[in-house]
C-alpha cells in the first residue's frame, strides 16, 4: 500500500468515525434537550408539589388551631357539666332536706288534728251521755242506790 492509498484509508476511516461521532453528537445533543425537557418538567411538577404541600400545610395548621379551640371548648363544656352536676346534687340535697321538714310538719299537723279531732269525739259523746241522762231523768252520774237496797245487795253472794 502507497502512502496514498493509506491516507485515503484512513481519511475514509476518519469520515466514518467523523461521521458516527456527528451521530452520536447529535443523538446526545438530542438525548440533551429530552433531559432539560424532562428537567423542565421535573421542576414544573416539584413547583405545584411545593405549592400543594405548603396549602397542606396551611390546612394543618387551621386543623390544628382548630382541634386546640375544641380541646378548649370540650374542657369549657365539662367543666360546667360539672358544676351543673354539683349544683343538682345541692338542690336534691335541699329538695330532701325540704322534704323531711314538711313530712315533719305534715305528721306535727296530722297528729295535732287527731288529738283535736278525739277531743271533739269525747265531747260529743260526753254531750250525748248527757242528753241521754236528761232523757231518762238522771240527775247524777254514780248511780244512787236506795238505802234499804244497799244492804241487799252486799248479802247477795257474787255469781
Amino acid at each position: 500500500m502507497s502512502g496514498e492509498e493509506e491516507l485515503r484509508s484512513r481519511l475514509e476511516q476518519v469520515e466514518a468515525n467523523l461521521s458516527a461521532a456527528r451521530r452520536a453528537s447529535k443523538e446526545s445533543v438530542e438525548a440533551l434537550k429530552r433531559s432539560q425537557d424532562d428537567n423542565e418538567a421535573l421542576r414544573v411538577e416539584l413547583g405545584e408539589a411545593k405549592r400543594r404541600e405548603e396549602a397542606i400545610e396551611a390546612h394543618l395548621h387551621e386543623a390544628e388551631d382548630e382541634a386546640a379551640q375544641l380541646r378548649g371548648e370540650v374542657r369549657q363544656l365539662w367543666t360546667e357539666v360539672s358544676i351543673e352536676k354539683k349544683q343538682k346534687e345541692n338542690l336534691q340535697l335541699r329538695l330532701s332536706a325540704q322534704k323531711e321538714e314538711l313530712e315533719a310538719e305534715f305528721a306535727a299537723q296530722r297528729e295535732k288534728l287527731e288529738t283535736k279531732y278525739q277531743k271533739q269525739v269525747d265531747k260529743m259523746y260526753f254531750f250525748g251521755y248527757r242528753c241521754c241522762m236528761k232523757k231518762h231523768g238522771i240527775k247524777r252520774d254514780v248511780p244512787s242506790i236506795p238505802p234499804g237496797e244497799e244492804e241487799k245487795l252486799r248479802r247477795k253472794p257474787s255469781q
